[in-house]
């Protein structure tokens, strides 16, 4: 696999180049975001200043104003001893996280029903496309990049821009748990929740896109909280609570 230092560099990811322009600091936040989001980066991970300066071909003045402003949105955290590291969380940290996303995010996903375009909704299908491509390829790092931008499209067509900013915190916390989707036992899974919303999304039906983002959330929320501590069976089902009960079926 790939290290995150190594993955921030690849604008790619299989899916649509998402242009990183401006200045050395902009463009490094940006790709740190992305990174972030994607599940390049693990819990705990500590970042390197030096590291990234090089991969990024600048001096280190830009990579920690990124740092700072990254932590400022606690995506990362400065830790006395260790330095700027992807900051770890508890269970009820986790299940808390996915709780608000199954709120907002199914919000975006039910306002988008109502504003999405034929071109969008034809965009998105081809996104989702590619993503079941990746599974049989056994490609995990586009197939997440490529959720990321799945996700980010419908929420686009809710057409607030008020709410993109609070979906984009929650992604760069609960980004890096990704990781733990990243192998080929999970890789699929939640691609039934996908064409779902598509459905839901054509008929216009937004309670239903809503419910299907939510039980995508809350499948995935389930895999994560069972691997980060298993035993704690109260935050998954508060967590499916909020969208229905966990069917995590593989879709290839």
């Amino acid at each position: 696999m790939r290290s995150g230092v190594e993955m921030v560099l690849n604008t790619d990811h299989g899916h649509p180049r998402e242009r990183l322009n401006g200045t050395a600091h902009s463009r490094i936040y940006a790709a740190l975001k992305q990174a972030l989001m994607n599940g390049d980066f693990v819990p705990g991970q500590r970042l390197v200043v030096r590291a990234i300066a090089e991969r990024f071909e600048t001096s280190a003045m830009p990579v920690r104003e990124a740092f700072r402003q990254l932590v400022s949105d606690e995506a990362l955290f400065d830790h006395p001893n260790r330095g700027v590291i992807v900051p770890e969380a508890t269970v009820e940290i986790i299940a808390d996280i996915a709780r608000v996303r199954c709120s907002i995010e199914g919000a975006a996903a039910e306002w988008a029903a109502s504003t999405i375009t034929a071109q969008e909704l034809a965009a998105i299908e081809a996104i989702n496309e590619r993503m079941g491509d990746c599974t049989v390829r056994g490609d995990t790092a586009d197939y997440l990049a490529l959720n990321r931008t799945f996700h980010f499209a419908i929420y686009a067509a809710s057409r607030s821009a008020t709410l993109l900013p609070i979906i984009e915190r929650l992604w760069l916390r609960a980004g890096p748990w990704l990781n733990i989707m990243r192998n080929e036992a999970t890789l699929g899974l939640g691609l039934d929740h996908h064409l779902e919303v598509l459905e839901a999304l054509r008929r216009g039906d937004g309670r239903a896109a809503r419910r299907a983002i939510a039980a995508d959330i809350s499948d995935a929320a389930d895999i994560i909280l069972r691997a980060a501590g298993g035993a704690h069976q109260g935050q998954i089902d508060t967590v499916r609570r909020v969208g229905r009960p966990g069917r995590r079926r593989k879709v290839v």
